[in-house]
């Protein structure tokens, strides 16, 4: 995995920490003194070496480290992920031949040898907002880096917070329970913005299989049809929605349920957009990322919290 030495991409979500059951209290991210609250359940599975979770492949992805900075009103985190099965990394450097013979580019690879007992890793920021958007939910911003996304920290968090069990007072008793977390990420970009510098380079239909060729015995079960269309001219944010709103209505009507934009991005980026039957390309929103400038070369993998991350993720979450 390659990463930019002086930017980063964040991508933002609202994260809601709700009670199992109704009538117990909502947890704040921090809490004084014996206050029940995210960030020491959190920090109860970092201490008991809990915190992570181990990926099909034999990665290890685990939360390091929290902090809460109570001017910011933020909950940091700190994500690892390790690859103890990862081939270590080789550097390439060219060469060209010496003043007056052929200018013949030549390359030189060096090799690197990792000591005993480490592992190639990386890591990644996730920044908690405390401005609820509304009660028990917040502005998250993650960053993206390959083989941690939200899907993986949720789940840990969510097994961290199940441990972490709390009472409250339900018809006169004492009752127990603990706080779900979920994340979604937040749709801000339109279609019609993004094709301002970017460009729609497929559209994929699908829909449920049924080939008449397959036997009834069980042995081959049908699953999804797929159709992908090439575009080969430019659809622009003036011409987007009549396209897309009349190709969809000719396809809803012969059967197909989902459709899957592939969009080029003005950041070198790629993006798929998904629909489904149900959904209108003239109201289309998507979740896109945004990159970030820093001032001073970022490691692969920090130590600790990084503050310049840490700030940058802070003042995405602070834009809403």
């Amino acid at each position: 995995m390659f990463l930019e030495k002086f930017s980063r991409f964040f991508r933002q979500y609202d994260m809601t920490f709700a009670p199992r059951h109704s009538g117990a209290a909502f947890l704040p991210l921090h809490g004084e003194g014996k206050t029940p609250s995210i960030k020491k359940a959190l920090d109860a599975y970092i201490d008991s070496e809990k915190a992570l979770d181990v990926q099909a492949n034999g990665d290890i992805v685990e939360i390091i480290e929290t902090a809460y900075d109570r001017a910011a009103k933020t909950l940091a985190l700190l994500i690892h992920r390790a690859s103890p099965s990862a081939s270590d990394p080789a550097y390439r450097k060219k060469a060209r031949a010496a003043a007056g013979k052929k200018p013949l580019t030549k390359f030189t690879i060096r090799n690197t040898v990792r000591n005993k007992g480490e592992e190639p890793s990386v890591s990644a920021h996730l920044v908690i907002r405390e401005k609820n958007v509304k009660l028990g939910k917040y502005r998250a911003v993650l960053e993206e880096i390959p083989g941690i996304n939200m899907a993986v920290v949720r789940q840990i968090m969510a097994k961290a917070l199940f441990d972490y069990t709390f009472e409250f007072a339900k018809k006169g008793k004492q009752e127990t329970t603990y706080t779900t977390v979920k994340a979604e990420g937040l749709k801000s970009e339109t279609m019609e913005s993004a094709l301002k510098k970017g460009e729609i380079d497929y559209v994929t239909l699908v829909r449920q299989a049924k080939p008449d060729f397959v036997d009834a015995h069980g042995i081959f079960v049908p699953r999804t049809e797929t159709m992908m269309l090439k575009v080969t001219q430019q659809i622009t944010p003036v011409n987007f929605k009549g396209l897309m709103s009349a190709l969809f209505t000719k396809a809803k009507a012969a059967g197909w349920e989902q459709f899957n934009i592939d969009i080029s991005l003005d950041d070198k980026r790629t993006k798929t957009v998904k629909l489904d039957k149900e959904q209108d390309a003239k109201e289309l929103l998507f979740v896109r990322s945004e990159q970030v400038a820093f001032d001073k070369e970022l490691s692969q993998c920090a130590p600790s919290l990084s503050q310049p991350i840490v700030i940058k993720a802070t003042a995405l979450a602070s834009k809403a």
